[in-house]
């Protein structure tokens, strides 16, 4: 089973960056409007250096740069604290409408039959957020300069050396937020992985070329809070990222969040329309793809150790949308696996990223969002005070959670009930360390003859049926589980609704606490219990 990691990190540009985009004006230069993935694994191979004959080194060079461990995703712009995609290529404007109306047409939306009669133009906004629950469209600052070749023997530019040209660039003091996937058979390894990678990075990188025209691309660079996806939030109706399972004869949508290279399988040659190909292939056929809107670019990019141009390959690009129908149900698990993958070539360096999203509607309605702060906490950590004021709230609720979940599990339990001086036995190590708690209760529990509670208490719990049926004793272990417990109290429910950072600040900080829920959750149900011995026992007396 693979594991994946998902680590946020925060590029501040302190100088201007180019970065080359393909085709334009020979004497020119046009930038992208983001900072690719390649960018940072570049830094990261300089970083490294020249293996050599060394194995060790070789070895780290392959897992960090090559092998596939390590996946470099694009850095995209940051809008209100929340990293954005790639606006989808299907939403259009009317054409005359005021330059500050955001009422969108889906045309992924739009079959024949309702295909809109007005004249509609393209989104001018390059990325928008999805997740968020009022979704923003933003396009970065690009700027340019007219530059003079110069000759350098005569100090000035004469008729065979006076060429013009233009360098476009980002501007300087935007932010820009980035992903980096880590993926390993084996959890603990993810740690060495995530630890290496942020040595090499370090403080400061370069982004863009001509560095010594004084563009460059310095950027600072701050790390956030593990993911365990790519984007995170709960979104918009027509915009919003699947969080369940997909039902037969349920349509959906596939987002490329990135440029994606595929192959025709039958040529081996490059061929976008082969997409269609590997999704069915991936989806198992039990997709109908019912409409598509997407576009094509070329993508190409430069080898510094070999100073060497690399091919130039047609890509579909990002924003591109296929709707999806179901022909069998398919789980969330299967989705979610989907994404952590991606599809086609060169998916170390963040192309074939994709996002599934519910079904689209065919007139949305988005903000606009004109500036992109510098104030925005560079480590993309927020300030303390902030973290700590959704950290009570969470406690807050999590606490009123864990008593009504107490008193429902409570009520389901049928008698008899375990007597109250071995419920008592059993909260008594729930006082200390959870950590500990959860030790001392798993040997007593668990199936080691040696080390297990005495054979008639052990009767007493498995005779008291709680929850779906099951005996007491096994409750007790099921939800000692990490996985159990969140679900247990809808995790993911609570952090949309609560949350003052992001759903994924509330879910990490949920996540490293588990033992102590599953501690607080099984003391609250056995004192409940024990009230309910007490209750029939004076009723009895009576």
């Amino acid at each position: 089973m693979s594991h994946y990691r998902y680590l946020p990190y925060g590029l501040r540009l302190n100088s201007p960056a180019v970065i080359t985009t393909l085709g334009g004006d020979p004497n020119s230069s046009s930038t992208l409007s983001y900072i690719p993935g390649a960018a940072v694994r570049g830094a990261i191979a300089k970083a490294l250096g020249d293996p050599g004959g060394d194995n060790a080194r070789k070895q780290d060079f392959h897992d960090l740069v090559l092998g596939g461990m390590v996946r470099y995703l694009n850095a995209y712009p940051i809008i209100n604290g929340w990293r954005a995609l790639p606006t989808p290529v299907s939403l259009k404007l009317k054409k005359d409408e005021p330059e500050n109306t955001h009422d969108v047409t889906d045309l992924s939306a739009c079959d024949l039959e309702s295909w809109p009669d007005e004249e509609l133009i393209p989104v001018s906004e390059d990325f928008i957020t999805i997740g968020s629950a009022q979704p923003a469209l933003y396009s970065p600052k690009i700027n340019s300069r007219i530059h003079n070749q110069r000759d350098r023997e005569k100090g000035r530019a004469w008729k065979e050396k006076g060429a013009i040209f233009t360098f476009e660039f980002l501007q300087s003091d935007q932010m820009f937020g980035g992903l980096i996937q880590l993926c390993s058979e084996q959890e603990d390894e993810l740690d060495k992985i995530e630890s290496r990678v942020k040595k090499l990075l370090g403080e400061t990188l370069l982004v863009g070329r001509s560095r010594r025209s004084g563009y460059g691309g310095l950027a600072s660079i701050g790390w956030g809070v593990r993911q365990d996806q790519e984007s995170v939030g709960g979104g918009k109706e027509g915009l919003r990222p699947l969080t369940r399972d997909i039902v037969q004869g349920e349509q959906f949508r596939l987002l490329l969040t990135s440029p994606c290279i595929v192959r025709n399988p039958s040529t081996g040659q490059p061929d976008p329309a082969a997409l269609m190909e590997w999704m069915a292939n991936r989806l198992a056929n039990r997709v109908e793809v019912m409409r598509k809107v997407w576009t094509f670019e070329l993508v190409g990019g430069f080898n510094r150790k070999w100073r060497l141009e690399l091919p130039q390959t047609l890509a579909v690009s990002a924003g591109s949308a296929f709707v999806l129908k179901a022909n069998q149900n398919i789980s969330l698990d299967e989705l979610n696996e989907i994404e952590h993958e991606g599809f086609g070539e060169r998916k170390v360096e963040g192309y074939g990223r994709l996002r599934f999203l519910d079904k689209p509607l065919k007139k949305n309605s988005f903000q606009k969002f004109t500036d992109n702060p510098v104030e925005a906490v560079v480590s993309g950590q927020p300030p303390g005070i902030v973290t700590t004021i959704e950290s009570r709230i969470v406690q807050t609720q999590l606490t009123r959670k864990i008593e009504e979940k107490a008193a429902e599990l409570a009520g389901t339990a049928k008698k008899p009930f375990p007597k109250n001086s071995l419920i008592g036995r059993l909260r008594t190590p729930l006082r200390g360390e959870a950590h500990e708690a959860i030790s001392v209760l798993r040997l007593w529990l668990g199936s080691n003859e040696a080390a297990q509670l005495k054979r008639p208490a052990m009767d007493q719990l498995e005779r008291c049926k709680i929850d779906d049926g099951r005996n007491l004793r096994k409750w007790i272990l099921d939800v000692m589980d990490r996985g159990a417990i969140l679900k247990l109290l809808t995790v993911d429910v609570l952090a949309q609704r609560f949350y003052v950072v992001s759903e994924q600040s509330v879910k990490s900080g949920v996540d490293v606490k588990f033992e102590e829920l599953s501690v607080r959750l099984i003391d609250a149900v056995l004192a409940d219990l024990a009230i309910r011995n007490k209750t029939q026992e004076d009723n009895d007396g009576h």
